[in-house]
């Protein structure tokens, strides 16, 4: 049996291969491609991670799902995101969403390495 997977595209975009092809209307395919986020997307969705911060002022990162739900079916191409969203492959799930949060860490990362003296 083969297994969902990732594969990081030269343009920036990612491809997830599925387990197994799952039909786009009458044509079974075997992946999706989850482009980049554009800076219009990225300021009308904003960045899926947030901090949530306790009384004393300890911080703790958190995903926003529904702002996940939305870069998931902004950034999705050459599939339907709520057909791919009905499989049962928890594989799948978190390969998708590592991917479209590591978007945001790569900028983090780039945006960090920027600004250091």
């Amino acid at each position: 049996m083969s297994l969902a997977r990732r594969e990081d595209m030269p343009d920036g975009s990612v491809r997830i291969h599925f387990a197994a092809p799952i039909m786009h209307f009458a044509e079974p395919k075997g992946c999706l491609v989850l482009r980049q986020p554009t800076v219009f997307d990225t300021i009308e969705i904003g960045d899926p991670l947030t901090w949530v911060f306790d009384s004393d002022g300890n911080g703790t990162k958190v995903v926003e799902r529904d702002k996940l739900k939305l870069w998931f079916a902004r950034l999705i191409d050459g599939h339907d995101a709520d057909v791919v969203g009905r499989e049962r492959d928890v594989t799948l799930g978190l390969l998708i969403e590592d991917a479209i949060l590591g978007f945001f860490q790569s900028a983090r990362t780039r945006l960090r390495a920027a600004s250091a003296p």
